[in-house]
């Protein structure tokens, strides 16, 4: 058998083999360190590999779910509103957000080079060369945290701060931890990538909190020196740029001492970074530092905040406190400050009577609010109640809307009311038993006497005509809006019973101002946001009638009767508080009981003017009473109001006609009319008969006896005599001429022969 040759053997043994055969080196030294070296190197490219992938890990884990950096050319930080008089220069208030305050963006170019310098020193000296992020700064923060035990340091870089502000949520904004902070880094490292350097800063100086409810550089600069940031001198500016590390430690209004000291640091971080010399550093801290905060934070307090509350309902807290709005209001700077020294003068004298508040509401004819004094003292200790917008009892200065409703209900000027002794009963068997201010009783009363002299039991039969509920209707169209408990109804309204505000009530003196067309009233101008985008802006109104389709005549008739001097003197007598010589006003007093409110009302064709006079409390005052409390307050606007402008007679619209009336019953003035007058009223609706005729009577002797048979004829005469209507037949009988009702004695020779004649007519 032939042998076979055997294979070769496996490659990797035949080096194995071969290996084995090698000879060993020669510096077996040398080989361990050249192998350690390569395995060292190969840890080494691991352990980079290994780092770069956890980094790269991290990164990618972190950054998944963070904000776009491309947000912040989107991002509107909050910009303060501010609220300027009618002018639009005079600024009232600038609204600070509960949870934000002023701001107000400034360019780049406006900012001095100095302030960002000292800025950029102070908080982030490469801010210029590093990525976003100071590594060095991040570890050397990192060693200072370990050996502290706790978080002492951030090494935050401008554009750290910046992303933490403006793109992270509030909730992780407030964090410490490191996880914030490292998405806090990389955030700043992409922002970094898409935003130059500039676009950056600039964001930041507008941004960054300055303390004081400053935000921002501009803020900072007014609210520490009252002047614009480009103003700021260096010794300011580096001041500015000192607080944004803590705020409230640095505050120079509180500790000007540790904001000195921090400016110092500011200071030697410029010299350190080559913006400044020792010697310049050591001028600028030499430098005499004066802070100037504003001397007048709020004007017209009252309106400011009426003006924010209805802000606040249209366009929302987010809108308001953070959308940089202007807000031009109606308010008038002079009336308003003219309301202010008259109500303060006027207080002064009567606090000797108890009266020690007042409230003023000036409206131009278009429904503007021109002035608003919600108290005589907003900084007394009660004083920050607005008396414009509380409830208060009326008294008599609701009347002209009673009887405004009872003049759409067939009722003219003309319209007799019996001003006598009355009583109501209601449901719950409670008598009503009101009396008059003179506690008088005057008879019959036209509507025109009734109003024009504030007689009280008219004023309830006009309500009783008219109806609650419907009264209740109207004044609700007429913009009050306090009636709302039907609970307090009652015919006691038509005297004031039920409250008002201030304000409601002047628009609705307003609306019969004009020719009652009712339109809300006018607060804002014109608004626009930080763009110079116009929200709002005013426009007249030709408001909307609430007076019914005849509506215009019967406003002109309220005007007339409550600007009739004459026949408001009947009660008032001549020269009183409303009768203003030479100017056309319709005007109305009331005083609620226990003279708790005093109030009066009144306009031209110019403005209308309403005034309160009372105490916060509800106390009585010591006979204060409309005329001689609110009426003095509402003379003087009226007549300053007036001192440089010319009010016109009310203009008698189409439709009222003038006929004569006899004034006693108010029917149309016939023959037997024994006082005429004219009267004014709605088209066809005026008397069209006599309601008093004549009665033509034989009198003798003085005329105080009926002429018989045997009065001489000499002695006869013909006289007449008024015959009223049968409801005035008592009152007639009492106030107007009557004939005679007994017989005028026969001549004594001939009461002789009377005598003398027996029992069947014949002599003795």
């Amino acid at each position: 058998m032939v042998s076979q040759p055997r294979p070769p053997a496996p490659r990797f043994l035949r080096r194995r083999r071969s290996a084995k055969r090698r000879r060993r080196p020669r510096y077996p030294v040398l080989a361990f360190f050249g192998r350690l070296i390569l395995a060292a190197i190969k840890l080494g490219l691991l352990v980079t590999l290994t780092a770069v992938a956890g980094v790269m890990w991290i990164y990618y884990s972190y950054s998944r779910d963070l904000p776009d950096p491309h947000q912040i050319s989107e991002y509107r930080s909050f910009e303060t509103t501010r609220i300027y008089a009618r002018d639009g220069t005079t600024m009232l208030y600038e609204l600070i957000g509960p949870q934000a305050g002023r701001r107000t963006p400034v360019l780049f170019e406006q900012i001095p080079p100095f302030l960002k310098q000292a800025t950029i020193a102070v908080e982030d000296a490469g801010f210029y060369t590093n990525p976003g992020v100071d590594i060095r700064g991040i570890v050397r923060a990192a060693l200072q945290n370990y050996r502290s035990g706790e978080i002492v340091s951030g090494a935050s870089t401008i554009t750290m701060q910046l992303v933490r502000n403006i793109l992270l949520d509030p909730n992780e904004r407030s964090e410490q931890s490191y996880e914030r902070k490292l998405r806090e880094a990389i955030l700043a490292y992409q922002v970094s990538r898409t935003y130059g350097k500039d676009q950056i800063l600039n964001l930041y100086l507008n941004e960054v909190y300055y303390g004081a409810q400053a935000y921002g550089v501009e803020a900072a600069a007014q609210s520490y020196f009252s002047k614009h940031v480009w103003e700021l001198t260096p010794a300011e500016a580096s001041l500015i740029a000192g607080l944004p590390q803590s705020p409230s430690n640095y505050d120079p209004f509180q500790n000007m001492a540790a904001a000195r000291a921090r400016q110092r640091v500011t200071l030697n971080a410029m010299v350190a970074a080559g913006f400044l010399t020792r010697s310049e550093a050591d001028r600028i801290f030499a430098e005499p530092i004066t802070l100037n905060p504003p001397q007048s934070a709020i004007k017209a307090a009252h309106w400011v905040f009426y003006v924010r509350d209805l802000l606040e309902r249209r366009y929302g807290p987010d809108v308001l406190y953070r959308a940089g709005l202007k807000v031009v209001t109606t308010l008038d700077p002079q009336w308003q400050a003219e309301a202010e020294r008259v109500v303060s003068e006027q207080i002064a004298g009567l606090r000797q009577r108890n009266a020690t508040n007042a409230g003023v509401i000036i409206l131009s004819r278009d429904g503007q609010i021109l002035a608003m004094v919600g108290s005589a003292d907003y900084n007394a200790p009660d004083g920050q109640v607005n008396v414009t917008l509380a409830p208060r009892q009326p008294g008599s200065a609701l009347k002209p809307f009673v009887y405004a409703a009872a003049l759409q209900r067939g009722w003219t000027p003309a319209t007799v009311i019996w001003d006598t002794p009355s009583r109501w009963v209601n449901a719950d068997g409670i008598v009503y038993e009101p009396m008059n201010y003179d506690d008088s009783f005057h008879g019959p009363m036209r509507l025109r006497m009734a109003l024009a002299n504030s007689l009280n039991i008219p004023a309830v039969k006009a309500l009783e005509h008219v109806g609650v509920a419907n009264f209740v209707e109207l004044m609700s169209r007429l913009g009050i809006g306090t009636f709302n408990n039907p609970e307090r109804f009652g015919l006691a309204m038509a005297l004031g019973s039920n409250e008002v505000r201030l304000l409601d009530l002047t628009n609705a003196y307003n609306t019969l101002s004009n020719s009652g067309r009712y339109r809300a009233p006018a607060v804002v101008l014109q608004v626009t946001n930080s763009r110079g985008e116009v929200l709002d802006r005013w426009a007249p109104d030709p408001g909307l009638q609430v007076l019914g389709p005849q509506g215009e005549q019967i406003a002109y008739l309220i005007s007339d009767i409550l600007s009739d001097d004459q026949a408001r003197r009947f009660m008032f007598g001549a020269n009183n508080v409303l009768e203003i010589a030479d100017l056309p006003v319709a005007a109305k007093t009331g005083t609620s009981n226990d003279f708790r409110d005093s109030w009066a009302l009144g306009y031209t064709s110019e403005a209308t003017i309403g005034v309160w006079v009372g105490n916060n409390d509800s106390s009585p005052m010591s006979e204060v009473a409309g005329s001689n409390g609110a009426g003095q307050i509402w003379r003087e606007l009226m007549l300053r109001y007036h001192s440089d402008r010319a009010a016109l007679p009310f203009a008698i619209p189409s439709g009222v006609e003038q006929i004569e009336i006899c004034a006693d019953t108010g029917g149309l003035a016939g023959p037997g009319c024994p006082r005429r007058v004219s009267e004014l009223f709605v088209a066809g609706t005026a008397p069209s008969t006599p309601d008093i005729g004549m009665q033509v009577v034989k009198v003798g002797g003085d005329g105080n006896c009926l002429a018989t048979d045997l009065t001489p004829p000499d002695q006869v005469r013909e006289v007449q005599y008024p015959r009223y209507p049968p409801e005035f037949a008592e009152w007639a009988a009492r106030n107007a001429p009557q004939p005679p009702t007994r017989p005028c004695a026969p001549p004594a020779n001939i009461a002789v022969q009377i005598a003398n004649l027996n029992p069947i007519g014949r002599a003795a």
